[in-house]
C-alpha cells in the first residue's frame, strides 16, 4: 500500500474498494518518488556501476574505451599478477590482444582523476592533495615532477606488492589517463622502483635525500620504465 493509503479517512477505511482504488491511483506516485531519490545514489561515482558511470563519464568528459588496447591482463594460470583476483576475465567481445573498455573499478579512478584535473589550479602544491584522492584504495601512489624544461616524470610508488595491483589500472596510467599535466607540457615515461616487493622496499635510490619517494643504500631501488 501506499503512504495515501494511510490518510484515508475512517468514514472509508472500512471499505476495502475504496482503499484499493486509492492505492491503485496513488501508487505510482510513490514509485516515482522512490526512484527519484535513488539517482542520487545510483549517480554517485562511489556507487554507480555499468551504464551509470558511463553516464557520469559522459558529463565528466572521459570514456571507458581507452585509445589502445591494454595487452598483458587477461587471466591466466601460471602467470605472476593475472591468476585469481588478479585478471581480467576476456569479455566475449574483447579482442585476443587485449581489451579497450576499462572495467567499473579502474574506470572508477580515472573519473575521478578526471574531476580533480578539472578542478587544479596548475600549481605544483596541490597536486598531491589531486593524486592521493584519485589512487585512495587502489595500491599505488604517484609524483608528477615539473623538470623546469616543459616536461613533467610521473614516478609511481607501489603501497602493496606488485601482485595486489591491478595490472589494468598500470596499463591506464600507461596511456596517460591519471597525468596531471598543465596545457603544452610533454609528459615522459611511467618510472617505478625495479624492486617491486612492499617488505622489501619500493622506493627511489637518490644521494641526500631520504623521504617518502626516495631513500638512499640499502633501501632504494633504480627506476624503470614502464
Amino acid at each position: 500500500m501506499s503512504k495515501y493509503t494511510d490518510r484515508i479517512t475512517n468514514y472509508h477505511r472500512g471499505k476495502p474498494l475504496f482503499g484499493d482504488h486509492t492505492d491503485l491511483s496513488t501508487r505510482p506516485l510513490t514509485d516515482t518518488s522512490v526512484s527519484i531519490k535513488g539517482l542520487v545514489s545510483a549517480f554517485d561515482i562511489d556507487e554507480a556501476v555499468g551504464v551509470q558511470l558511463d553516464a557520469l563519464g559522459e558529463w565528466i568528459g572521459r570514456s571507458r574505451i581507452v585509445s589502445q588496447p591494454i595487452a598483458g591482463v587477461y587471466f591466466s594460470f601460471d602467470n605472476d599478477g593475472l591468476g585469481w583476483d588478479q585478471g581480467m576475465w576476456q569479455g566475449p567481445y574483447d579482442p585476443g590482444l587485449g581489451f579497450t573498455s576499462l572495467s567499473d573499478d579502474t574506470y572508477r579512478i580515472v573519473l575521478k582523476a578526471k574531476i580533480a584535473i578539472k578542478n587544479w589550479d596548475g600549481q605544483n602544491d596541490s597536486l598531491p592533495p589531486i593524486l592521493e584522492t584519485a589512487l585512495e584504495g587502489s595500491g599505488l601512489k604517484m609524483q608528477i615532477v615539473d623538470n623546469q624544461d616543459m616536461t613533467i616524470s610521473v614516478c609511481v610508488f607501489l603501497e602493496t606488492d606488485i601482485s595486489l595491483v591491478s595490472q589494468e589500472l598500470i596499463a591506464a596510467i600507461k596511456q596517460g589517463y591519471l597525468t596531471v599535466k598543465a596545457a603544452g607540457l610533454w609528459a615522459g615515461d611511467i618510472q617505478i622502483p625495479s624492486i617491486l616487493t612492499q617488505s622489501v622496499g619500493t622506493k627511489f635510490f637518490g644521494f641526500d635525500m631520504d623521504n617518502e619517494f626516495i631513500v638512499g643504500f640499502d633501501d632504494g631501488a633504480w627506476g624503470v620504465t614502464r
